[in-house]
């Protein structure tokens, strides 16, 4: 079969929704397109956009596909590069070449403007898929735009009238170009893998794409993975000088946690939060200096961002099966389930440490939203995020392997967080902090500890796994 075809159903396997929705998109465009050509002039501009937007949904799941294959492994293919251009060819005649043709014939005004407008957008589709470090540079061009509406139209304004706007956005085009694609068409040495139950959230990207892909980090991100190295080395340190001062329960299990979670440690945990917050400074002086919503939903943001890490607790145990062999035979348990309450007991300094951050951020909301009644958001916050965390730590813990189990579980957290939230607030504000507080913890946490007991329960049932996971 040919090359460009399996090309093509590797983008329909990885990212079929974003497919289904450019194909939509395109049908819309075609829908309106036809009156347009046929001189009814109203249906022009319906149709322009459906296919920008067509086209870069599109261009998004063949970057995603063109980041997922360009493995070291891949350029020993025989002509991978040349098939790869190929169906680049074959891709920017569909999307580039024929529109142009359409453009030109019906003679539009600012015909080189245009061309080189749909050009750009599939070049800004592919390396927002394939180069996720690109939208560093890109997503805050468009928050500075939406900042300033009115110089962007003037800006638009005066780039029409100019003879050099194309070349201007040729060479553009040539620089993104360089800067998102280049950089996975070279064969690199791969990067050591890190641990699936990292906290930095720099490479969660990395783990949701194929398996084997690289995890590329840019200089950065490889600055910031080192400071989070050095702190869990400085941590594991003192984990085992404190064991060997004293080999209790205690020492032990703070020995357990550094090997499972390397960066959940004090220091890592303050600097994840110190990168959060510059980030959501950033955010709300750029953006949000003058809030458009209910300061309250700053609460509820917060609890879900805290607990965004228990789907990755799934994942990390099914992928460190192997490795905990070695950490079963190390600790020589008596009784399997002495093994997997030992675990599960290690794992559960999450609850705590997912609280800490949603209050964190909660509070730093407030502050930058310059919230009118703070302490009722802290105060739901609190109560929420801990049943929340019990109640996401115990799903992750037992629930499905698969990906669509995980995503429902996931998805039916994230509502019942949201609904929670929301019902604890307004419960507050009508029964008070008193009545309305004690409500709400009494039937929050009785459902979170609930569910965790019964979820502990069940996995020191569970007989130990150390096979790898298929796929």
């Amino acid at each position: 079969m040919k090359a460009w075809w399996q090309l093509w159903l590797q983008s329909l396997r990885r990212m079929p929704v974003l497919i289904a929705i450019a194909v939509a998109l395109w049908a819309a465009t075609l829908y309106f397109a036809l009156p347009w050509l046929r001189g009814e002039a109203g249906t022009g501009t319906l149709a322009a956009a459906f296919f920008c937007i067509a086209s870069w949904s599109w261009h998004v799941a063949q970057g995603f596909t063109l980041r997922s294959i360009c493995m070291p492994e891949s350029f020993m293919l025989p002509q991978f590069r040349r098939r790869l251009l190929e169906y680049a060819a074959i891709d920017a005649s569909f999307w580039i070449l024929l529109p142009i043709i359409v453009v030109y014939l019906r003679g539009l005004p600012h015909a080189p403007l245009i061309a080189c407008g749909l050009l750009l957008v599939p070049v800004l589709g592919v390396i927002m898929g394939g180069n996720p470090r690109a939208n560093t540079f890109i997503w805050p061009l468009f928050i500075v735009l939406g900042w300033a509406p009115t110089y962007f139209t003037r800006l638009v304004q005066v780039a029409l009238q100019s003879a050099l706007t194309p070349l201007l956005i040729l060479t553009l085009i040539a620089l993104l170009l360089a800067f998102g694609i280049a950089p996975l068409l070279r064969i690199e040495d791969r990067q050591a893998d890190t641990s699936p139950l990292e906290s930095t959230g720099l490479g969660r990207n990395a783990m949701r794409s194929a398996p084997g892909e690289p995890q590329r980090t840019g200089a950065i991100g490889r600055r910031i993975n080192a400071l989070y190295d050095s702190t869990s080395q400085r941590a594991m340190h003192r984990a085992l000088i404190g064991y060997r001062r004293n080999a209790n329960l205690t020492h032990r299990m703070v020995l357990v946690r550094r090997l499972l979670l390397p960066h959940d440690n004090p220091e890592a945990i303050a600097l994840r939060v110190a990168l959060v917050a510059s980030f959501a400074c950033f955010y709300f002086l750029a953006v949000m200096h003058r809030p458009h919503f209910e300061p309250a939903v700053i609460g509820a943001y917060a609890i879900m961002l805290s607990v965004s890490r228990f789907p990755q607790l799934n994942l990390g145990m099914t992928r460190m099966r192997p490795n905990m062999a070695d950490l079963y035979l190390t600790l020589a348990p008596e009784t399997r389930a002495e093994y997997q309450k030992t675990v599960s007991d290690a794992l559960l300094v999450l609850v705590p440490i997912s609280m800490l951050t949603a209050l964190v951020y909660t509070s730093l909301g407030a502050v930058l939203v310059r919230a009118t009644d703070p302490w009722q958001m802290l105060f739901v916050a609190a109560i929420v995020s801990a049943a929340a965390s019990l109640a996401a730590l115990a799903l992750h813990l037992i629930g499905p392997e698969g990906r669509t189990g995980r995503a429902i579980v996931n998805v039916s957290v994230l509502l019942g967080v949201m609904a929670v939230y929301w019902g604890g607030y307004w419960l507050v504000g009508i029964a008070g902090y008193l009545i309305g507080g004690a409500v709400l913890a009494l039937v929050t946490l009785s459902f979170g500890g609930g569910v965790w007991f019964a979820a502990q329960r069940e996995y020191q049932q569970l007989a130990p796994r150390f096979d790898a996971p298929i796929g």
